[in-house]
């Protein structure tokens, strides 16, 4: 009798992918891979933030922030020595909201196969077999000030997305999802001032809610995707101790079918330097068994304006205990 062995099993991505999104009963792994890069060195504390490209990935209200033309590239270097890549672009079309689409490809590698006699004992190795998933998304977010415009509704963004999934080890086995995403932000602008061009004085800037319906769907082949639930809130002041700076604090609860409730929180500093940026940002998942890990998370940025185009590198770091570590580096452009 020939079958996989549940060792070479665990060392596809799907394995690794249950290993730190827990032990639940839903299916398609790829939806429970940390993704993202600023979110993820917050903790994935990015519900209500969600302003940039990430918010395909965590709420597609955020999309409505997004006014120009949007492209990120991120590569991940993840446990195992597995490669996860995605590309992200946005497209802002003035009062008929914002439109935008991701595609991400995770290559697990060649996976050995091992050879079982009837009797259930080891009969040595078989062929080597490759393992893969992708997940396709495309969104859209709106501010509800552009339908019907009040003191209320100017400030209230909503975002839907349709994601399809799949993933696959060799012949044997193989799986396709189609879920949704369903999110609102409301951003409550405490003072009015701009981080690019303020006066200087400390502000208390914004604070902003969310809410994110994410993964309601179901596979074709192994039950429910991994639906969640979450909530978050932010705070943003400006020229907080030195001038010319941006400091965000954030916290989300989240309830998913596999591990039941996390709490997430991230700090974000980001310092103007002329046409220039630079970022730092800490994270962490107060459910360390939801990440295998501490649950804690950091990374940063620069970035720079040249010519009305606006570009950054970004880099975060999540460790994951005696798995390993994911480290994940992107290019953000705006133009």
């Amino acid at each position: 009798m020939f079958k996989k062995t549940l060792l070479a099993i665990a060392a596809t991505v799907i394995a690794c992918a249950t290993a730190f999104a827990g032990v639940g009963t839903s299916a398609m792994d790829i939806l429970k891979v940390p993704v993202g890069l600023r979110s993820q060195a917050m903790g994935g504390a990015y519900t209500a933030i969600s302003d940039d490209l990430e918010a395909i990935d965590v709420n597609p209200a955020g999309l409505t922030f997004i006014e120009g033309n949007d492209l990120l590239f991120i590569q991940d270097i993840f446990l195992q020595g597995i490669i996860y890549d995605s590309l992200y672009y946005a497209h802002g079309a003035g009062d008929a909201g914002t439109y935008g689409g991701s595609f991400k490809f995770l290559s697990g590698g060649s996976i050995q196969q091992t050879n079982e006699t009837s009797a259930g004992t080891y009969a040595g190795e078989g062929p080597s077999v490759s393992a893969s998933d992708f997940l396709g998304a495309f969104a859209y977010g709106v501010n509800f000030g552009k339908i019907s415009y009040n003191d209320f509704t100017k400030n209230l963004n909503a975002g839907a997305d349709l994601k399809v999934s799949g993933e696959s080890i060799g012949k044997d086995y193989s799986n396709f999802a189609v879920s949704f995403d369903l999110g609102a932000i409301y951003t409550l602008v405490i003072e009015e001032s701009d981080f690019m061009s303020n006066r200087g004085e400390f502000v208390w800037n914004k604070a902003g809610f969310g809410l994110a319906f994410k993964n309601l769907g179901t596979s074709f082949g192994a039950g429910l995707t991994p639906i969640s639930m979450d909530g978050g809130a932010y705070i943003q002041m400006l020229n907080l101790w030195v001038t010319n700076n941006r400091v965000r604090v954030s916290m989300d609860t989240e309830y998913n079918i596999d591990n039941g409730i996390n709490l997430k929180t991230g700090l974000e500093y980001m310092q103007l330097l002329g046409d220039y940026t630079a970022a730092l940002r800490l994270g962490g998942n107060l459910n360390p068994a939801d990440r295998m890990a501490s649950g804690l998370s950091f990374g940063g940025g620069i970035g720079m304006k040249i010519n009305g185009m606006v570009s950054s590198i970004d880099y975060v770091f999540m460790p994951y205990g005696e798995l390993g570590a994911s480290q994940k580096i992107g290019l953000y452009l705006k133009f």
